[in-house]
């Protein structure tokens, strides 16, 4: 939920509880003030029909088309009716219904005999006003909620307009480009605040991506050479003859440490250059052709190990990325179908829609599918193995969104999926 629909809402729900608490409190008040209105009226016909009794026959009280009086002789078996205000109804014959009244009944005496007088006045034209009073006071309120709602709605979205401008920004943000990270000003104190604290760390990032960038690049050269010179002399060593059995293997030791030293160097130069995102140039790439140059490069292996391999993907299956991260990626992936197969086993490559589905013979290992995209995780103990080759392919997934998978099921499968 966005923010501005949860402020609205907020808002809305506190108004419309105060709303209905008000209306509801507003008509006791006016019902409270409109009988008070009404006891007043009944008092001074009290009164005046107190005066008449005192002058004339009770029976020839002058008649009030907006009321009723109702005169009853009592006598000393007669209990007393209570005197007090009170709403009543009494049918109306010519209406054919109930009507509300107002009644006030109280005790008078004419002649040495007592009376109990009740008038009754009619409540219907005060009802009728306290409706209308209350359906027009009700609408004011909701057109003034409703303005309200809808001023506070259009502020808000012209107040949090730059807040979004910003959050675009952020998600177009590359540190590869040389564009400016510019935002817009904004008269809201909190907003320039957090676009000063957001440029001041795009910066940082931009200037550390910069630092580890030169890094990579540097160790990509000044790591190499020196390997590579190490590699030269003990091959010159191995070479001559003029050494013991003992002196030739660990020669031999440290030339394969020392080979297996540069391809993990190259390899986390890889992986920190995919990270870093240095690839960015993307086309269409036929994944059928580079699956095929990849097992043409493998053939020997594949050949030592009598492995057979089914190529069942289209041959106009294409997909948008960097042509050498495509490279990478499959090669990992078949390299890795190679290595933790058996001898005379089988590879199956086949095509579902958007997806490839990488299958290879072999025990379970009983790996979790987690943990086999970790770096430097081995599922066998080869020590031609470094342990990042399904690291890299997780992280070229990561970057083009596309979505990858292990299961077995008597066969190792790996599942990616190439769908937007």
């Amino acid at each position: 939920m966005k923010l501005l629909t949860k402020t609205s809402l907020n808002f809305l729900s506190v108004t419309l509880f105060i709303f209905l608490f008000g209306i509801l409190a507003f008509y006791f008040l006016l019902r409270g003030q409109v009988d008070q209105n009404l006891n007043f009226e009944l008092e001074k016909r009290k009164n005046s029909i107190e005066n008449r009794l005192s002058l004339d026959d009770p029976n020839r009280i002058p008649p009030n088309p907006d009321e009723r009086v109702i005169i009853t002789p009592i006598d000393e078996t007669t209990n007393l009716p209570e005197i007090a205000y009170d709403d009543t109804l009494i049918y109306d014959e010519s209406e054919n219904r109930y009507v509300p009244f107002r009644k006030l009944g109280f005790l008078t005496k004419h002649k040495g005999q007592e009376f109990y007088v009740q008038i009754f006045k009619s409540l219907e034209e005060s009802d009728l006003l306290i409706i209308r009073i209350f359906l027009i006071l009700t609408i004011l309120v909701i057109i003034l909620i409703v303005s309200l709602l809808l001023m506070n709605r259009i502020t808000l979205k012209r107040s949090w307009k730059i807040f979004y401008d910003t959050i675009k920004k952020i998600g177009r943000y590359d540190v590869d480009t040389h564009e400016e990270f510019n935002l817009q000003e904004s008269d809201i104190t909190e907003f320039n605040d957090l676009n000063r604290v957001l440029k001041s760390m795009t910066n940082r990032i931009k200037s550390d991506y910069l630092n580890l960038k030169e890094y990579t690049e540097n160790a990509s050269h000044e790591i190499q050479n020196p390997l590579a010179i190490i590699n030269s002399k003990l091959e010159l060593l191995l070479q001559s003859g003029d050494m013991s059995e003992s002196q030739y293997r660990s020669l031999v030791e440290a030339y394969e440490a020392s080979n297996r030293l540069s391809r993990l160097n190259k390899t986390l130069i890889l992986l920190a250059k995919i990270e870093n995102r240095q690839f960015p140039e993307s086309e269409s790439v036929n994944i059928k052709s580079i699956i095929t140059n990849q097992i043409d490069q493998l053939e020997d292996i594949i050949s030592s190990k009598n492995i057979r391999i089914k190529n069942e993907v289209k041959s106009d299956f294409t997909v948008e990325m960097n042509p050498y991260l495509a490279e990478i990626l499959f090669i990992n992936l078949i390299k890795n179908a190679i290595r933790h197969n058996v001898k005379h086993g089988e590879i199956i490559i086949e095509q579902e829609s958007d997806s490839i589905k990488i299958s290879n013979s072999g025990e379970d290992t009983k790996m979790k599918s987690e943990d086999l995209f970790k770096r430097f995780h081995k599922s066998s103990k080869s020590t031609e193995s470094l342990g990042l080759g399904l690291a890299i392919v997780k992280k070229i997934c990561e970057i083009y969104h596309f979505d990858i998978s292990y299961m077995y099921d008597g066969m190792h499968i790996f599942s990616m999926s190439f769908e937007k």
